[in-house]
């Protein structure tokens, strides 16, 4: 692949769906992800995978374009005994482990992800340069500029070992625990950021979610 990568998330381009409206069927949320990822399948010119948090989360549901990305180039989770080569993915209500996965496989290539109820992915789609496919724009960051440098420090510090020891952890506590408190930051704001960066998996990303998590 010769295209410019996103700097951190080395994709080749990303798009969503958000899940903001109760209204809006699953059907209609997949189609809009769907025609956009078999669109940068043909110009990549490779077939698109489907990645989901488990087989039975998405496979055979009913859902007609992720069965035809399912005939087309399969099926991926992050358990998966198949290995499957780099190329488009379509990811379906992924949590941050299939998502982490869903981007490594997109690697050099494109993602469209629809995003479900588990897991707020604004701040991911955002830092990773996604197109919101609902109104066609970028999705814009929602994260005050003083909070992010904030959380910048507190990944630097702590991301690459998963906020794993005392003292990471303490330190992400004391840049952001303000922040979670006064409403200016949400854990799942801080995870889906987090995970755009190529120092923290998808443990540390889960784990930094659930420590900001008890400052509500």
């Amino acid at each position: 692949m010769t295209a410019d990568l996103h700097p951190s998330t080395h994709l080749r381009a990303a798009a969503w769906v958000p899940n903001d409206d109760p209204q809006r069927q699953w059907d209609e949320a997949i189609a809009l992800a769907a025609e956009w990822i078999w669109e940068r399948s043909e110009v990549e010119e490779i077939r698109p995978v489907l990645v989901s948090n488990t087989i039975e989360s998405a496979a055979g549901m009913g859902h007609a374009e992720l069965d035809e990305i399912i005939r087309a180039g399969g099926h991926a989770t992050p358990k998966s005994r198949t290995r499957y080569d780099y190329g488009p993915v379509l990811a379906f209500v992924p949590d941050e482990r299939s998502l982490h996965f869903a981007m490594d496989l997109a690697r050099g290539y494109s993602l469209s992800v629809v995003e479900g109820h588990g897991f707020a992915l604004a701040e991911w789609a955002a830092s990773a340069g996604a197109v919101n496919l609902l109104t066609g724009q970028a999705q814009t960051s929602q994260i005050p500029d003083d909070v992010r440098r904030d959380l910048d420090f507190a990944i630097l510090d702590g991301g690459r070992n998963g906020w794993t020891g005392p003292d990471e952890r303490a330190q992400a506590q004391r840049c952001l625990a303000e922040h979670i408190r006064t409403g200016r930051l949400t854990p799942d704001q801080a995870a889906a950021y987090a995970l755009t960066s190529s120092s923290v998996s998808d443990r540390g990303a889960k784990r930094l979610r659930e420590l900001l998590a008890r400052n509500r």
